[in-house]
């Protein structure tokens, strides 16, 4: 088990989950030990169930050119918020605006440690311009 990936993966969905509660999209209640809480119960979840709702779910990933994986994501914070008392969500849309805020997060942590390939790195960029052009 490589630590310090895991200690990446756990900064990366704090400070996360601190911005997008930042940016009114959740609220973890104020309580650092909450922030810290629901983190690593949103760890957690992301490596033990994650996995298995993404397999199940490829169809709808694949239809949506990988936007699916937002509801995914969504769907683990909402899981995250039934086992942490008080970590609440707003609605939908707001669920769905903190897995972007949460996935852009992890992205940028793990293309600074070095856990993004390339190809991923490529994809982004590419994604950026087209973004750019708009």
């Amino acid at each position: 088990m490589d630590w310090t990936r895991l200690a990446y993966g756990f900064a990366a969905n704090l400070l996360g989950i601190f911005l997008a509660s930042a940016f009114g999209l959740l609220h973890y209640g104020g309580s650092f030990l909450t922030l810290v809480f629901a983190a690593l119960v949103f760890g957690i979840i992301n490596v033990l169930i994650r996995p298995v709702v993404t397999v199940l779910s490829l169809p709808a990933i694949v239809m949506t050119f990988g936007l699916f994986i937002f509801v995914v994501n969504a769907l683990m914070l909402w899981l995250t918020s039934i086992v942490v008392p008080s970590f609440d969500l707003i609605g939908f849309w707001h669920t769905i605006g903190a897995a972007v805020v949460i996935g852009v997060v992890n992205f940028a942590f793990h293309a600074l440690a070095g856990d993004v390939n390339q190809e991923q790195l490529a994809t982004a960029k590419e994604v950026h311009k087209v973004h750019k052009r708009k």
